[in-house]
């Protein structure tokens, strides 16, 4: 059997190609970046929602098992430059460090991920203009080294506040749809900063909080036992407050009713999921369907998320939309299993 390539290595690919290997296909797995893990490894997430683990502890022994598998060959900063219909599958072309291979693979698992929306092109919000203005993903890096300190200069912040759905639920900048999970992560900081720094005061503007499932209790955790304040409304823009060493954010409390203008020392934007560059790359190379939103669109979406429609092709996680690590990591499996029979048929 020629191996089974899997295309990506966050939590998706990572999890087929462990499938893979322990049901004996040889794995071909290709990853753009130079390491594996995605974006948890990325952006050094700290906890993971709902459980609040630790993403070591969540992704680690996918990693492990991938990195001691001699089923599974591993190709780092390596891309797909070219796909070639073969004899039961693929003749794909690997470009690593401007070299250039060719390799017959029996079946594809497409696991490209997603990227977090680039909150610069809220020009509202100040991010890039004002050192203080952040995206959730960076302030997961502080929290992870326990170092939650204003960029501006180095001190501790007093009151933070997160605004959420930032590029979500966003006609305006072509993403009208939710990201699922910025409530969540956004609650979890908040209640990682209570945790580790009670004298900080957190602040969540919202539209309204999607925490569905099991991470419910999560947002009532946050006001009940971490005293994690929330503000139903949209900020409509962020400047300097009075003196320039604070920031404050201005906009409608739409539960009251009233315009409101708060000042904070640090302001945390939740930014959300749209397609990866690998995935818009992955469906020009295969021909595969792609959604109004840009995410793969799988053949039956209601009923089947990993068959795409197109043979030995099967589809993981976030590549056809925004999803938890739990649910790209069971799509993972689910594929890989889809792939293994279809190269074996």
């Amino acid at each position: 059997m020629n191996p089974i390539l899997v295309l990506g290595g966050g939590p998706a690919g990572l999890s087929a190609a462990a499938e893979l290997g322990t049901l004996g296909a040889p794995t071909l797995l290709v990853e753009r970046e130079k390491f594996l893990g995605g974006n948890p490894e990325r952006w050094r997430y700290s906890l993971l929602v709902p459980d609040l683990k630790p993403t070591a502890e969540v992704l680690g022994g996918l990693l492990r098992r991938v990195g001691e598998d001699p089923r599974i060959e591993r190709r780092l900063s390596t891309v797909i430059t070219k796909v070639e219909p073969a004899s039961k599958g693929f003749r794909v072309t690997l470009q690593t460090a401007g070299a250039e291979e060719q390799r017959d693979v029996s079946a594809v698992v497409v696991a490209t991920g997603f990227e977090h929306f680039d909150p610069h092109r809220k020009l509202e919000y100040g991010y890039g203009r004002y050192p203080d203005v952040i995206d959730f993903k960076d302030l997961e890096g502080m929290i992870t080294d326990d170092r939650i300190l204003r960029p501006s200069d180095g001190k501790p912040p007093r009151r933070i506040a997160w605004i959420l759905c930032v590029g979500s639920r966003d006609v305006q900048v072509g993403n009208p749809w939710c990201c699922r999970l910025g409530c969540a992560v956004s609650i979890k900081q908040a209640v990682e900063v209570r945790k580790r720094h009670p004298e900080i005061e957190a602040y969540v503007y919202y539209i309204d909080i999607r925490t569905y499932g099991l991470w419910e209790d999560l947002y009532w955790k946050a006001m009940e036992e971490y005293g994690v304040k929330f503000i139903r409304g949209r900020v409509g823009h962020v400047t300097l407050a009075e003196g320039g060493s604070r920031l404050l954010a201005a906009g409608e409390d739409t539960l009251l009713s009233r315009p409101t203008e708060v000042p904070f020392d640090m302001i945390v934007l939740a930014s959300g999921m749209e397609p990866g560059r690998g995935t818009t790359e992955a469906a020009r190379l295969f021909g595969l369907k792609v959604g109004p939103e840009g995410f793969l669109a799988p053949e039956v979406s209601d009923l089947n998320p990993i068959d795409s429609g197109v043979p030995g092709v099967f589809y993981a996680g976030a590549a056809t939309g925004p999803k938890a690590i739990v649910d790209s990591v069971t799509e993972g499996m689910g594929a890989a299993l889809r792939a293994y029979q279809y190269a074996r048929d």
